[in-house]
């Protein structure tokens, strides 16, 4: 086995396809299922050749036929527990169920986990399926003319709410922070302020959620320490996500758990040593181990954005071959 790409959201998918097009075997494995967080949104418009937008899960569908196509050999679910890093030249993925892979290189794309706000009844609400982490034609579907909320300042919070707009929900989007142009593109928060379904509360807090069983109302804390309720039948929530990298012990990561690499390395790491004796500088996504890179939302210093995401991995897999000829 040349390639192990452990994660099928955007950057892994782009990793497998780049891959297996040019030659290398590659092994493609998701825990949960291909797409991660990007195919949960409900329309990409920045991502380039798609000018009218594209769903999440199209693009997701796109990338697995083209990664098939190549003879990417993809598992899913297939849950991935660490790595052995006994032999300096070939790796080894370790799964869940005792088994291992050995390969030349590995490309980590594990992406992040959503978070969640520590508010009273959140589990009970998020069971009833009162409290989404998506906007998907699914997700939205049902609250046509119904009062929505959406927590968040980047830009899938900004993505969905113009998503339950357009479908006739009307909708309060919550920013913890002042300025909504902080960590979203100015594209949408141009159309945000200007849409009459979306209305803007910036600097607000989300304290409290009711109903029974199902969501009702939920109560904002202003800046002021005043508080408002607001009616809401549903809650979409995109405050941010955790990186999925306990797996990758003896990696180095900085203090949030996202993944170090080439540049960003701890200073005693900017010559790796290798099998041969010699030592070389990391290559462009690889991390403190030589042959292990690390791509997408769990490297730290990643863009969070689709495209950057599939530049990635593309970018990985020149690095792969890089590694794999020198060493």
């Amino acid at each position: 086995m040349d390639l192990v790409v452990v994660g099928a959201g955007p950057a892994g998918l782009a990793a497998a396809v780049y891959g297996a097009s040019e030659g290398l075997v590659t092994v493609l494995l998701d825990r949960d299922g291909l797409g991660g967080q990007a195919a949960k949104s409900a329309r990409i418009e920045n991502y380039l050749g798609f000018p009218n937008g594209v769903s999440g899960a199209h693009l997701t569908r796109l990338a697995m036929v083209q990664a098939l196509k190549f003879g990417v050999r993809i598992h899913s679910p297939c849950a991935v527990a660490g790595l052995d890093l006994s032999d300096d030249r070939r790796p080894a993925v370790l799964l869940e169920d005792g088994s291992h892979i050995k390969c030349r290189a590995v490309i980590a794309a594990t992406g992040a986990h959503y978070r969640r706000l520590d508010i009273p009844q959140w589990a009970a609400f998020e069971k009833s399926g009162c409290i989404r982490y998506a906007a998907t034609e699914l997700d939205i579907r049902g609250y046509e003319d119904q009062p929505v909320t959406v927590v968040g300042g980047a830009n899938s919070a900004g993505q969905a709410a113009l998503s339950l707009a357009a479908h006739g929900a009307t909708v309060d989007l919550i920013v913890r922070g002042a300025e909504l142009g902080a960590r979203m593109s100015s594209y949408l928060t141009d159309r945000i302020r200007t849409h009459s379904r979306i209305r803007l509360h910036t600097g607000n807090l989300v304290r409290e959620l009711a109903g029974d069983g199902t969501l009702a109302s939920i109560v904002v804390e202003r800046p002021d320490g005043r508080q408002d309720r607001l009616a809401s039948r549903g809650l979409f929530c995109f405050i941010g996500a955790d990186p999925v990298s306990s797996w990758l012990a003896g990696v180095a990561k900085d203090d949030d758990g996202f993944v170090l690499t080439d540049s960003r390395l701890p200073t005693g790491s900017s010559r790796m040593p290798l099998p041969t004796g010699s030592s070389r500088t990391p290559l462009p996504f690889e991390t403190s181990t030589p042959r292990v890179f690390a791509v997408g939302d769990l490297r730290s210093g990643s863009t969070k954005r689709v495209a950057g995401a599939v530049g990635d991995g593309a970018g990985a897999v020149s690095s792969v071959h890089a590694a794999l000829a020198s060493d």
